[in-house]
């Protein structure tokens, strides 16, 4: 006992717990102030990014999600054969500026990896706006985990597009990944 306060002597284990505690505020209000920090400075998420292909052309079996499959002559600026695409909640939501572009000539098909995947009828792939959508064909790869999805025709007209397919989990819904094919010049 202290005789000057009164008070018991804490146990060391009980200090280091308090001082542990207090580390963690600290680290949870600083992680807070970046956060807010982060989305008031950053304008523009890219809606893509790029993966790098295995050996038969294929993103790694841990991926998930919509993947455009390119051709061997494409733009330098995507230094894989495979562009993955961000997968939103909401069609249409990413813009022109932070979208993949691309000429109808580069883009080969959409690939959608999933933990398993269904007939053709749960996926969709449209121009955005477009009252006649391109009719598509869809072909399973082996091992149920992979679809290959372009036009029947085999050329992407130029605009918007939307890939449309089931959501991964137990509460289902949809999820949407955006790209565009330009116009030549």
């Amino acid at each position: 006992m202290n005789l000057k306060t009164g008070t018991l002597p804490l146990p060391r284990w009980k200090k280091a717990i308090y001082i542990f505690l207090g580390l963690l505020a600290v680290v949870m209000v600083g992680l807070s102030f970046a956060q807010i920090w982060v989305m008031n400075s950053v304008d523009q998420i890219p809606g893509y990014g790029v993966v790098r292909a295995s050996e038969q052309g294929l993103p790694p079996p841990d991926e998930r999600g919509a993947f455009l499959v390119l051709n061997d002559a494409h733009n330098p600026n995507y230094p894989s054969t495979l562009v993955e695409l961000l997968a939103t909640t909401e069609a249409g939501v990413v813009d022109a500026k932070s979208g993949a572009h691309l000429l109808p000539g580069e883009v080969k098909a959409v690939m959608v990896q999933s933990a398993v995947v269904s007939d053709g009828s749960e996926y969709r792939v449209y121009r955005i706006g477009d009252p006649s959508p391109e009719p598509m064909k869809f072909q399973r790869l082996t091992g149920g985990k992979q679809m290959l999805i372009e036009p029947k025709d085999g050329t992407w007209d130029p605009g918007p597009y939307i890939v449309d397919i089931p959501s991964e989990g137990m509460f289902g819904g949809r999820s949407y990944f955006q790209f565009y094919v330009d116009a030549p010049k």
